[in-house]
């Protein structure tokens, strides 16, 4: 399954709202998740995704519920975006079909005294655009093949062509939110608010979403150029003539001309490209003015220029639009799932936790009643009968019924007397031995771990792994985040000391993270964030979690969501800008 864009922002949001400090319950969250994973059809089948979409679809209905009153509820921030960015999507196409058209429209504009320049209708309206739309194809192929940014100029390059269009693009999005909010009052106060995301989870995606945006507003202004000039062939009577110092001879440009006209030559030529006599026939020699030249040569150019927009920027602008499509949903398929935030997701969805499911029946308010007297047995027709069950007055615990007790054989029955003839009688038929019912699966609260998946190199101060249980500290980050830890390394915080150790050990890790353990007491100094940066340069392959903890002696490692170092931390790790440094906080299991 493939999530979409707005499910990944929603995810982003709803995970941030469990991590608020005013209202995270680690209990009561994987309580919840828990439960939402048992409400899921098929939860075990599902894989990561499906589980993932799953819990957004209930979660939207809490928040619905919270946030409604009884009434219409907040929208969530991937429902925005997604009702603006339809709506941005619709307007740029429709400015781009206005200003092709009009654009057009106002260039043909002919009075008879001087023709349409053929030369500067073709660098504007055909050249100019062929090459932006292959200038945006070879963006959007750079974009595809390299994926996140990289540490070379080219990176470089790449996260500021993303700062300067994403971040403007969703910056410029929160400010039209708000006045839209006045004329929309099933959008709540708080909505303005929503809008406020770190889009560096998900930012290759709105890369797409923005270049889709473009690519429809220069499809828009094509489309308006080509309706706008064949509108003007219709109404009027327009003359094309063409005049250049550089090119002074007819051939030349019938050269030129039949070059552009190979993709459609074969097509009609005498129709869709001109003859070289119209060609000479339709120069314009500023001495000599229009007045000698021929009514039917100055309108052989239009059928020519009507093909040259279709060719060259309408249709490879429809083909770009569809890869960009293309590409934003191969870019959804293969979005990192493995990230803390998400495995600790799915590990408290799949996790069982432990409880003995007590039932309340009232059991114990009701009144101790005597058994009833057994009626004697019918001759020849007794049946036997089990023993009753008195409820106790206590309380009555969803415990499983007691084994019944196996059906005796009938008894044999008394000789008729002599006088008499024996009845036949059907041979009593034996009733199947009843099963106990199934005791309820005492399930262990301890969570699977897939060891078949990419190991994690776990970093760490080598002081502090001297004298702390490395066994607990890799128990705690599996059952934590649901990754298998291939190796554990003791480092000094020297990037020209540690840089030899690590690549030994990450040599059999595959594509695994490196997971650095770091306490939250020290503060982000400019050397560990440099250190940092310095890991990310040299395995630009493997992504760097930053898991923040108390101490390395303490046997209490957990970090709350209110602890003032760690929201330190994460504005200053936040401030690198690499999608790939993901700042985490120890949770016990």
């Amino acid at each position: 399954m493939i999530l979409s864009l707005k499910n990944i922002i929603d995810l982003d949001f709803l995970l941030g709202l469990d991590e608020d400090p005013e209202k995270a319950d680690t209990k009561a969250i994987a309580s919840r998740d828990r439960k939402i994973f048992r409400q899921i059809k098929d939860g075990d089948r599902l894989d990561d995704a499906g589980l993932i979409a799953g819990w957004i679809e209930y979660r939207r209905l809490l928040f619905s519920q919270e946030t409604g009153n009884g009434g219409p509820g907040a929208k969530l921030p991937g429902e925005l975006f997604e009702s603006f960015y339809l709506l941005i999507a619709k307007w740029v196409f429709a400015c781009g079909l206005a200003a092709g058209g009009l654009g057009a429209y106002s260039f043909l504009a002919y009075h008879g005294s001087r023709p349409v320049n053929v030369t500067l209708f073709i660098a504007v309206f055909i050249l100019f655009p062929a090459l932006l739309c292959l200038a945006a194809a070879l963006v959007g192929f750079h974009q595809y093949r390299s994926g996140p940014a990289g540490s070379s100029w080219v990176g470089a390059l790449h996260q500021m062509s993303m700062r300067l269009f994403i971040d403007k693009f969703v910056g410029r999005l929160q400010k039209w939110a708000a006045p839209v909010q006045k004329h929309f009052p099933q959008l709540s106060k708080e909505t303005s608010d929503l809008l406020h995301l770190d889009t560096r989870p998900f930012r290759s995606i709105l890369f797409w979403a923005v270049f889709i945006v473009l690519s429809l507003g220069a499809l828009g202004f094509s489309t308006g150029v080509l309706g706008g000039t064949f509108f003007r062939i219709m109404v009027t009577d327009l003359a094309f003539g063409w005049q250049s110092t550089l090119l002074t001879s007819g051939e030349s440009v019938h050269r030129l001309v039949a070059w552009m006209a190979l993709p459609w030559s074969w097509v009609l030529p005498d129709i869709f490209v001109p003859s070289l006599e119209q060609i000479e026939g339709s120069r314009i020699i500023l001495k000599e003015g229009i007045a000698g030249l021929s009514s039917e040569h100055l309108a052989a150019w239009w059928p020519f220029l009507c093909m040259g927009l279709l060719v060259y920027t309408l249709i490879p602008r429809i083909v770009l639009v569809s890869l960009a499509h293309t590409a934003k949903t191969l870019t959804l398929a293969r979005f990192d799932l493995s990230k803390p935030g998400y495995q600790r997701l799915l590990m408290r969805m799949r996790t069982p936790r432990m409880g003995m499911n007590i039932k309340e029946t009232g059991g114990s308010r009701a009144e101790f009643r005597a058994p009833l007297p057994r009626p004697e047995p019918a001759p020849l027709k007794a049946k036997d009968e089990r023993p009753a069950v008195v409820p106790q007055p206590d309380v009555i615990l969803n415990t499983p019924d007691p084994e019944p007790e196996p059906i005796p054989e009938p008894e044999p029955e008394a000789k008729p007397k002599p006088e008499s003839k024996p009845e036949s009688k059907p041979e009593p038929k034996l009733e199947p031995k009843l099963e106990p019912a199934p005791r309820p699966q005492v399930v262990s609260n301890a969570p699977s771990i897939e060891k078949n998946t990419h190991g994690a190199l776990v970093l760490g101060s080598a002081r502090g792994f001297e004298g702390n249980d490395m066994e607990q500290i890799r128990t705690g980050l599996e059952h934590q985040f649901g990754i298998h830890i291939a190796a554990t390394l003791g480092i000094h915080f020297d990037f020209d000391e540690d840089q030899e150790q690590i690549a030994a050990k990450i040599k059999d890790l595959g594509q695994g993270p490196l997971i650095v353990l770091q306490e939250v007491w020290q503060p982000p100094i400019r050397g560990l964030l440099y250190y940092f940066v310095q890991i990310r340069e040299a395995f630009s392959d493997f992504p760097l979690w930053i898991v923040m903890l108390q101490t390395m002696e303490k046997k209490e490692k957990d970090v709350t969501p209110s602890d003032v170092n760690f929201q330190v931390w994460k504005s200053a790790l936040n401030q690198l800008n690499d999608p790939l440094i993901v700042i985490e906080r120890w949770v016990s299991p």
